[in-house]
């Protein structure tokens, strides 16, 4: 069998491109991983066997010496070289015994250090990546619930911007009740001459009541007294006020009572709305009809007296009534359309609970019938997966403030420890070092000048 041919029953290895495992390495924690710390690595000394090597290369030239008391000073110095360099040579052992002792010591503390921050920050940086991840497909998701949501829609007619299933069932609605005869109204344009209608139609309760209130303080107030005016005032307005929310309030329950059970019948608040009216009508019209008598009779009795009328006997018996039909008219006609905006607000009020409840029925129809709920599945799915995403969150550590903190001081005490006692180890085996080698080179020199002593010249040469 071919080496190179795979077995029968071995299942071939998947393409790494294909895999849905994701790469991770971009996660990865960026901590520093230093080396291990050597006690060479603080000695910037030369060990005690090259000071040795030379001190006994310098000691094998002592014999060249000829002069004798010289040779032998030589001698006891280098014997004094030799003690000092086994006691460097202990200092060497024990600086360098110390340092190991500390940088184990030290060392310990900051890999622990750096394992727990390593570790923390490999963690904080595997629920990121894995939020990231979740955040990404879910996006996905949303975007394909999207195409499917703008597919399903189109299908049925409705809008594509549609965003929720109650949307769409008040859509359907609509077009149902629309295709049978019941088409809702959408709401008028508040444009300026509605605005203007509506605010006369409620000035003209108050209006209205003004002119009631007048009335009456010119029939139970002959001396204007201060007090009894703002009552007659205060009484006319209410009196408009409820009689006109009366009208509006039977109106709304007529509408109401044709297509609501358990209610009275049309009749009944059609006849309430005229008894309503033509009381209004009534009181309106003798209050203003006696308070142009009063005013009127006034008017002239004043006038008669300070000599203004010329010819009182052509005017008849002032106890009669002035032919004042127009000003009554006016009146009468101003209740009367304050009546007939109050019958038709209430009209309009009615008719806009009628249509919504029209409308919930047919969409609550809708519902139960289950016949678009594919489509208002997918109308409400976007907005539930984006919900979803939304509640996406990494988990976080909720020590890892105080965690990291605590890490960094433990770090900077174990660093600060380790440089003091390293710095002062360093500074003494240099020291010693630096003392060996001035000794060797001030021998070196004597060693030197012994071998080849200078020669005097002149007369001196035989002192």
């Amino acid at each position: 069998m071919d080496p190179f041919t795979p077995a029968p029953d071995a299942q071939p290895e998947p393409d790494a491109s294909l895999s849905p495992t994701p790469d991770t390495s971009e996660y990865e924690a960026a901590l520093p991983h230093p080396g291990p710390l050597t006690a060479e690595q603080f000695m910037p000394v030369l060990p005690p066997d090259d000071f040795a090597a030379f001190l006994e290369e310098l000691t094998r030239e002592l014999p060249l010496v000829q002069d004798d008391a010289a040779r032998a000073a030589l001698n006891t110095r280098a014997r004094v070289l030799r003690l000092n360099l086994e006691q460097y040579r202990v200092n060497h052992g024990v600086a360098r015994a110390t340092l190991t002792r500390v940088l184990a010591e030290t060392g310990a503390g900051v890999r622990e250090t750096w394992a727990r921050q390593d570790a923390h920050l490999r963690f904080m940086n595997a629920a990121s990546g894995g939020v990231e991840r979740d955040y990404t497909r879910a996006t996905g998701q949303i975007e394909e619930a999207r195409r499917e949501r703008f597919g399903v829609l189109t299908l049925h007619g409705a809008r594509p911007d549609t965003q929720s299933a109650e949307s769409f069932y008040q859509q359907q609605a609509l077009s149902d009740l629309a295709r049978e005869g019941h088409p809702l109204r959408p709401p008028e344009e508040q444009t300026g001459s509605k605005r203007v209608f509506n605010a006369f139609a409620v000035f003209s309760k108050f209006f209205v009541g003004v002119i009631s209130g007048v009335s009456i303080n010119l029939l139970f107030n002959p001396e204007s007294r201060l007090y009894l005016t703002v009552i007659a005032l205060t009484a006319g307005v209410m009196f408009s006020v409820l009689l006109l929310w009366l009208v509006d309030e039977l109106a709304y329950r007529a509408r109401l009572a044709q297509s609501t059970p358990g209610m009275g019948r049309p009749a009944a608040y059609l006849t309430g709305i005229v008894g309503v009216s033509l009381l209004y009508l009534g009181v309106e019209g003798f209050l203003n009809w006696d308070g142009i008598l009063r005013v009127t009779q006034e008017i002239a009795a004043n006038a008669a007296q300070q000599g203004q009328l010329t010819d009182l006997s052509a005017a008849g018996d002032l106890g009669a009534a002035p032919p004042h039909w127009s000003l009554l008219a006016f009146t009468l006609a101003l209740v009367g359309m304050a009546a007939a905006a109050a019958l038709l607000q209430g009209r309009e009020r009615a008719r806009g609970v009628l249509e919504r409840e029209r409308l919930a029925a047919r969409v609550a129809q809708l519902k139960q019938t289950r016949e678009y709920a594919d489509a208002a599945r997918a109308a409400d799915a976007v907005a539930y997966l984006e919900a979803a995403r939304d509640r996406l969150a990494p988990p976080r550590d909720v020590t890892s403030p105080d965690h990291a903190r605590l890490n960094e001081r433990v770090l900077n005490h174990w660093e600060q420890e380790r440089d003091t006692q390293v710095q002062t180890l360093s500074a003494g085996i240099v020291r010693d070092a630096r003392q060996l080698q001035d000794a060797l080179e001030e021998f070196a020199g004597q060693v030197q000048a012994a071998q080849h002593p200078q020669r005097r010249g002149g007369l001196l040469r035989f002192l």
